[in-house]
């Protein structure tokens, strides 16, 4: 296989190549972000407000390793390329730090628990942004055609949201009706560890780069931090991010107790994910499609109208509304599979348009703000909903009050539409168009 070119389109193989890891990292990030709250609090016997706490502070933990990740790949010289040695190097700590998370020792309680969970916690982030910020990085340098690069997003969504299936359908499903809650646990978390390992290593040996980046990563921190500041595009984009994300992170945290308590069907928890993820793999490549009629901002907000239009269903469900239950999480599920592939996609062009302006490839750069923008919502997020779980009196494993079931419908619903909505505002002022970026593409490649 040769290096990718500029504006060449790539082979069918180097894509899966690339996209084949997230079945194993996106399978143990989803496990722990939408589960470990509800696994430490009714196994570990952790406090609400403490779990919630150690994963807001994780977030926080990103606004170091997110940036630092991203410049240092970008400046990275090694013969194997910028983004590739990163790669290889997070497949181990993500394994051990992800069955450190899920398995600690039996007899640890108190202050020794929450350290052990925090240590866990913060170094399976660490790990987990040292692979994602490289790979989104190298999909953007994959190729500069404008619309192959929704093809590359939106492969590497397909197989992250096999992982995520994996994730929320069998792993939670396992976790919430096993008799020895732990054990399946260490089980589950040693197996997604081996296929971390088995499928990183061979994408970061394989796949190739374009070297003549190699060398123009950025001239120092300041000067990145200046040069992505000042991208009119970028600020746009990262503030609809932050805000829009902040309710699917509520969401994400507070699934299992509105399975188990307001629906009153703990047992259906993992169920209930099938058409939420089974949607999105279906929806993906009609969204690819609707972005090269439409284009990809309109496909967004579109997008984001179904979120609404999804969550404002899940207010409507009750005690045993399975079916209805159904129909919101596949509209919720059907929207973040277009914003994700979406916004991968334009913040590729967005670099673009940073390379005009200064000369350099900072993908690193722009890729490590993006996830931490994503990940710190949802962290924020999960502080608060934690929090306000403890505030209205909530006691695991017992039958809810009226104010705590009302509490977790009202987060799990009004805060996504509010989110969804202010965030849609913000990118109506977006700009960059498929004719800009065009514009941009004869600039950089003249010949």
């Amino acid at each position: 296989m040769t290096e990718p070119r500029s504006g060449g389109r790539i082979g069918i193989d180097p894509l899966t190549l690339y996209a084949l890891p997230m079945v194993g990292v996106n399978f143990s990030l989803v496990l722990l972000l939408s589960y470990i709250t509800k696994y430490s609090v009714d196994v570990l016997f952790i406090a609400p407000a403490a779990i919630g706490a150690i994963l807001g502070a994780g977030r926080i933990w990103d606004a170091i390793t997110d940036p630092m990740a991203g410049y240092w790949s970008d400046r990275t010289r090694s013969p194997m390329g910028r983004r590739r040695p990163w790669l290889i190097a997070s497949a181990l700590p993500i394994a051990a730090f992800s069955v450190m998370a899920w398995s600690p020792p039996q007899g640890l309680e108190g202050t020794w628990l929450l350290v052990w969970m925090a240590v866990a916690i913060f170094g399976f982030s660490a790990a987990v942004t040292v692979f994602l910020v490289p790979h989104q990085a190298l999909g953007a340098e994959l190729s500069a055609d404008y619309h192959q690069r929704t093809g590359i997003f939106a492969r590497r969504q397909q197989f992250g949201v096999v992982g995520m299936m994996l994730a929320l359908v069998g792993g939670i499903s396992l976790l919430s009706t096993a008799e020895d809650p732990r054990r399946v646990a260490w089980l589950v978390s040693l197996a997604a560890a081996g296929v971390c390992i088995l499928t990183i290593v061979p994408c970061s040996l394989k796949l190739r780069e374009r070297l003549d980046y190699r060398d123009r990563g950025g001239r120092s921190g300041a000067g990145t931090v200046r040069d992505v500041l000042r991208n009119p595009h970028a600020r746009r984009l990262y503030s609809m991010i932050f805000v829009e994300h902040m309710g699917a992170g509520t969401s994400m945290v507070l699934s299992p107790f509105l399975m188990a308590y307001v629906l009153g069907m703990p047992e259906m928890t993992g169920l209930i994910f099938v058409p939420y993820t089974g949607v999105q793999l279906l929806s993906i490549p009609l969204w690819s499609r609707l972005s090269g009629q439409i284009g990809k901002k309109a496909t967004w907000l579109w997008a984001m109208g179904l979120g609404v239009l999804g969550y404002a269903t899940i207010f409507g469900v009750g005690e045993g509304d399975l079916w209805l239950m159904f129909l919101a999480v596949s509209l919720t599920g059907a929207s973040s599979a277009g914003g994700t592939v979406m916004g991968s996609s334009i913040l590729a062009d967005v670099v673009d348009y940073d390379e005009a302006e200064t000369g350099e490839r900072k993908e690193g750069a722009y890729y490590s703000l993006y996830n931490f923008l994503y990940k710190g919502s949802g962290g924020v997020m999960a502080m608060i909903a934690g929090a306000a779980l403890q505030a209205v009196g909530f006691v695991p494993n017992q039958e809810q009050t009226p104010e705590t079931l009302f509490t977790i419908s009202a987060l799990m619903s009004f805060v996504p539409i509010v989110c969804i909505v202010v965030g849609a505002l913000i990118f109506t002022r977006f700009r960059l168009t498929e004719a800009e970026h065009a514009a941009i593409r004869r600039e950089l490649d003249p010949s």
